[in-house]
């Protein structure tokens, strides 16, 4: 699901969208900020980006999104 918003908000808006690697939510890639990635993740690049409200979130100090 995620792929198709990506791909439709990419074809309709000129401005690149990328996923946050915390939250998952689709982000300008003006506002994302690149971050490297965990060697012992899974992840297949070697960047991920993080959304602005990600990055607020683990500058105040907070480790990990909260459990539902």
């Amino acid at each position: 699901m995620q792929e198709d918003v990506l791909g439709t908000r990419r074809t309709a808006v000129s401005d690149p969208y990328v996923l946050c690697a915390r939250c998952g939510k689709a982000t300008r890639l003006r506002y994302a900020r690149i971050i490297q990635n965990d060697v012992l993740s899974e992840s297949k690049s070697e960047y991920e980006y993080l959304c602005p409200e990600c990055q607020n979130a683990l500058a105040n100090g907070e480790k990990d999104l909260p459990l539902g």
